[in-house]
């Protein structure tokens, strides 16, 4: 379980996500330990594209303000059986001619050459997007921002936000252990929670999808093995999951090491209430779709030794525009929600465009 985190500094308060918590034990989360997430240039539209970039230009800036690492930029390979049929790949050629960079094409055969830890039969074509794309550790990219908030003179309140009321002349936020801010303004990033919860005063127009990751665990030497591996995205031909993505492997708190996979799936479920996406998260089937990613990862890495499989729970928000909502719902008051799954790599810029909407001040029109 991940709680918010309120962050209070010169009249702004916006939930965060932070430490995790046994999910068993609270009415708010979001997501599995996750260790890794990845970071690219590749995406639906030329607008998402360009918030990538420009995210990735500030990524060593941030490490180096706070001191602490997050980010590695292995790349990110494509596996379709056509560019052109793939989401994420479809407008290559706008992305390449906006951005200033070119991919790398690989026929089936160059990319048993090319990356030898992948199958030699697979039915793809790969498009590779070279660094500055490649992965980053959330938790350590959500330490580090909070870092750089602090030298900025933020101070930080690990607490859980339960309600929030918009006032005339100043926003009242409440939180679980009972303590009661007044602040003049209010960015709400709280993902699948801002509209389930006492947070918003009107309700915006996204979807709030399950998903479903699995931890494929490997030997240390396995690991060194794949050292060059990079993040990968997949266009699987399956009739359970779709639009694969996984991680290299990653060293997770109990000491062993990880590959991550998770995907879209036929059994994904759509929630309405915190009650229904607290009973996924705790007693929801992910059976189907865990065997499903499990035969992709062996089907991908066939020469691998395979030690175990874990199948955890995660949830992702999903707009109808693909864009997230950033939005003055009230004067004093704007939301950020529906990341459609792909918008952490992108956290600076979307933070940013809050918090400029936010500063439009109180007489700027609401609905912006």
């Amino acid at each position: 379980m991940v709680p918010h985190t309120l962050q209070v500094h010169a009249g702004i308060a916006s939930p965060l996500l932070h430490h995790e918590v046994p999910r068993e034990q609270h009415s708010v989360w979001s997501s599995h330990y996750d260790e890794g997430r990845l970071t690219h240039r590749s995406a639906r539209t030329i607008t998402l594209a360009h918030w990538a970039d420009q995210a990735l230009q500030q990524y060593h800036h941030i490490e180096a303000l706070s001191g602490i690492s997050f980010y590695t930029p292995c790349g990110t390979l494509n596996l379709s059986a056509s560019s052109d049929g793939f989401s994420y790949t479809k407008q290559r050629y706008l992305i390449e001619s906006a951005l200033n960079f070119r991919y790398v094409d690989y026929s089936a055969e160059q990319l048993a050459h090319t990356y030898p830890m992948l199958s030699r039969s697979l039915p793809y074509h790969g498009l590779y997007d070279a660094p500055p794309s490649g992965m980053i550790h959330p938790r350590r990219m959500v330490a580090a921002q909070l870092a750089c908030a602090a030298h900025h003179g933020a101070i930080h309140h690990d607490d859980v936000v339960t309600r929030i009321t918009p006032h005339h002349d100043f926003v009242t936020v409440e939180t679980a252990l009972g303590h009661e801010y007044k602040t003049q303004r209010v960015i709400v990033a709280a993902g699948a929670y801002s509209g389930l919860s006492s947070l918003l005063p009107r309700s915006l127009d996204y979807t709030i999808k399950s998903e479903i990751v699995t931890l494929g665990e490997i030997s240390s030497d396995t690991a060194t093995f794949l050292s060059n591996m990079p993040t990968m995205m997949i266009d699987c031909q399956n009739n359970i999951i779709e639009d694969a993505y996984l991680t290299p492997p990653l060293r997770y708190p109990d000491g062993k090491r990880y590959i991550k996979l998770g995907s879209n799936s036929v059994d994904d479920v759509f929630f309405d209430s915190a009650t229904a996406l607290r009973q996924w998260i705790l007693h929801g089937d992910t059976h189907r779709t865990h065997h499903a990613q499990i035969a992709l990862l062996r089907s991908l890495f066939d020469q691998l030794d395979w030690i175990s499989f874990r199948s955890l729970p995660c949830v992702i928000t999903r707009t109808p525009h693909g864009l997230p909502f950033i939005e003055r719902l009230h004067p004093r008051l704007t939301a950020v929600v529906g990341c459609n799954g792909s918008l952490a790599k992108s956290g600076y810029i979307v933070g940013t465009i809050a918090v400029d909407t936010m500063a439009a001040g109180c007489d700027a029109p609401v609905g912006q």
